[in-house]
């Protein structure tokens, strides 16, 4: 037995599955734009960036780094100077004072009093800094001669001394004294001064 359908209820049906069909894709694509809108994109992330304020650097502000960075620079350049001159490359006054000290372990009048383990140097403290560091002054004459003048002391067995001595380069270019002068303590006997290189 057939029921009868209105034209008007068969319209209506079909009219509306194409509809449904239709706003499947519009669904989709919303829930994609919802997916996407997710995603931190570098344009999304530059607007929103954008749209912090910035503080202003002062006048203040900008000194105070540089001033901070220039000081860094120079900590940064005394140190290298330091390991520099100390490690790597020896100071005048240094090889001035090996040569001498070289000198006087293996002079006779020196050795029969000090002994033969003979050491030298800077100043007699009891912190190594300042028996490492030898007092020197490093000047020009009224001819413009480079001269470097020391002090320091030795130890040996039989007793100390404190040595002066006065160098300068002459005309060949190599270390000679103006001066070369010991005062030696050995033992009980009075201090007793030895001009090693008699002044000029």
């Amino acid at each position: 037995m057939m029921l009868p359908i209105h034209l008007g209820a068969a319209a209506r049906l079909l009219s509306s599955a194409p509809q449904q069909d239709s706003s499947k894709p519009s669904q989709q694509r919303q829930q994609q734009e919802a997916f996407d809108s997710l995603e931190l994109t570098e344009d999304r992330m530059n607007s929103i960036t954008d749209k912090i304020p910035q503080k202003p650097v002062t006048v203040v502000e900008g000194t105070s780094y540089m001033v901070i960075i220039l000081g860094a620079f120079a900590v940064l350049a005394f140190f290298a100077y330091n390991f520099i001159t100390n490690f790597i490359l020896e100071p005048t006054y240094q090889s001035c004072f090996n040569s001498t000290l070289q000198k006087l372990k293996t002079d006779p009048r020196i050795t029969v009093r000090l002994g033969n383990d003979i050491v030298g140097y800077g100043q007699e403290s009891a912190s190594r800094v300042q028996r490492q560091q030898i007092p020197h002054q490093l000047y020009k004459d009224a001819n413009g001669v480079e001269h470097v003048r020391l002090q320091f002391n030795m130890r040996g067995p039989g007793g100390v001394a404190i040595v002066n001595a006065d160098m300068f380069k002459d005309n060949s270019g190599n270390w000679d004294y103006l001066y070369l002068i010991v005062d030696v303590k050995s033992g009980s006997s009075p201090p007793q001064r030895l001009n090693i290189v008699a002044p000029r």
